[in-house]
């Protein structure tokens, strides 16, 4: 009993797994930032955990809450009534998820409030503001990037640039 009980106690040689912080659950928030870094979030916690395709839409599915965990509950039971294809992968759940809570016009509405966009407290928030606004617009050039931070700047900062 000894000798079994000395074999099994760890020698701390040996490789141990780091402790993964759970994903934080998605609600439904219409902002496109919260729900692509929920996919993300969810995308890297699959691949740290080594986490296999098969489970990776029940897993996800435990991780959405509110408005989001009734549309999927739905969902199902529609699946269910019309003989759709149920959602079995987690690419197809990240569309659907995209399809359902990810505005459409994300872009333009970061567009109009990026022409809204004035420096009225330092430059480093106006800075915070403006990148930010910019991460909801997929194709912008580099030069009206440059051209829209400048043009909200206050006098004097702008002057500085």
């Amino acid at each position: 009993m000894l000798k079994r009980a000395v074999t099994t106690v760890p020698t701390g040689g040996g490789k141990s797994k780091p402790k993964l912080p759970k994903p934080k659950p998605f609600g439904g928030a219409s902002n496109s930032k919260e729900l692509e870094n929920f996919l993300w979030d969810m995308k890297q916690y699959f691949k740290v955990a080594k986490i296999g395709a098969n489970e990776q839409v029940n897993i996800t599915t435990m991780y959405l809450s509110s408005d989001v965990k009734l549309w999927w509950r739905i969902q199902i039971n529609d699946d269910l009534n019309t003989r759709r294809p149920k959602i079995e992968t987690c690419d197809c759940l990240k569309q659907e998820l995209k399809e359902q809570f990810l505005p459409n016009n994300t872009s333009w509405v970061a567009r109009e409030d990026l022409k809204k966009l004035k420096q009225d407290k330092s430059v480093r928030d106006y800075v915070k503001d403006f990148n930010s606004l910019i991460l909801d617009i997929e194709k912008m050039s580099e030069e009206d990037k440059l051209f829209n931070l400048m043009s909200g700047l206050q006098p004097w900062a702008h002057a500085e640039l």
